[in-house]
């Protein structure tokens, strides 16, 4: 499964970070076509993005655009325009799995149109309507993640979001619909650009929670997410364990039971510790 660590947005209507966004080193960048594009440069956006997918070399960064979403007149010309050059199409304010049809339906025309392979989808869920249908959003083959909102989904429940005691519920509901259909579990920003010591605690904690990645909007906070996802180093000292006491058992014949310091380690724990080792070593 692909890296999500952290996803880079970047408005749009920006040339100069547009053709900068491969040099941060984020797993993702979202070039932005909904929020941080005023109504009057729509258009302009949409043409600056698709050139840049075209042209600029995006280094390891998977690329993303935010298209407008389907109940406003851009989204089928932002996917007409930009759609055979991107990897992921992020779709904002999805309610329902209704939605992810329709976009999917759109997308397939698009893709059929161009004989190119299907691009991957990644809802924002930002309504108390969308949370309310994550887990069967989630279920669509397209989907390979899901993401949320915090401004947009605190402002549906009216209550200030450094103060809303419910989003530890709203991201076990983010969490626990991705991971029921083995997708990833995409968290919200954190907008605080200034105070680095409170994002990787955001970020670590968010990690715990079960979440693969959180959004970035500034490229110092790429290096601090990244190393805050970064297992530690007890961690990666109880995996190395796992698995030498696992190759150990397939070197003994009829050795089916893992044992580890008087404990049982069945082939989840194994499993589990592969995939710290695997995360491990990537910077």
């Amino acid at each position: 499964m692909k890296l999500r660590r952290t996803r880079l947005y970047i408005p749009g209507n920006n040339p100069h970070l547009v053709e900068n966004a491969g040099l941060y080193g984020a797993d993702a960048v979202i070039l932005d076509l909904e929020d941080s594009v005023p109504i009057t440069q729509k258009f302009d956006a949409r043409i600056l993005v698709k050139y840049s997918l075209q042209n600029v070399n995006f280094g390891v960064s998977e690329k993303w655009v935010r298209i407008n979403g389907i109940g406003t007149s851009y989204w089928k010309k932002d996917l007409e325009e930009i759609l055979p050059y991107c990897d992921v199409i992020n779709l904002p304010k999805v309610e329902s799995l209704d939605d992810v049809d329709t976009a999917d339906e759109e997308m397939s025309l698009i893709e059929d149109k161009n004989g190119i392979e299907p691009r991957k989808l990644v809802p924002i869920i930002e309504t108390v309507r969308g949370l309310k249908n994550a887990r069967e959003i989630a279920t669509h083959p397209r989907v390979v993640a899901l993401a949320w909102g915090g401004e947009d989904l605190t402002a549906d429940l009216g209550i200030p979001r450094k103060k809303a005691l419910i989003l530890d519920y709203v991201r076990a509901e983010i969490v626990l619909a991705a991971k029921a259909e083995k997708k990833q579990a995409l968290d919200t920003v954190f907008s605080d650009v200034r105070d680095m010591d409170a994002l990787y605690q955001y970020a670590q904690r968010a990690r715990y929670m079960g979440f693969d990645g959180i959004g970035v909007i500034h490229p110092n906070q790429i290096e601090v997410v990244h190393r805050a996802f970064r297992p530690t180093e007890e961690e990666i000292e109880e995996a190395r364990k796992i698995i030498e006491a696992a190759k150990e058992a397939e070197r003994r014949e009829g050795k089916a039971v893992i044992s580890l310091n008087g404990r049982m380690i069945d082939p989840p724990v194994v499993e589990r510790a592969r995939k710290i080792l695997a995360l491990a070593e990537v910077d």
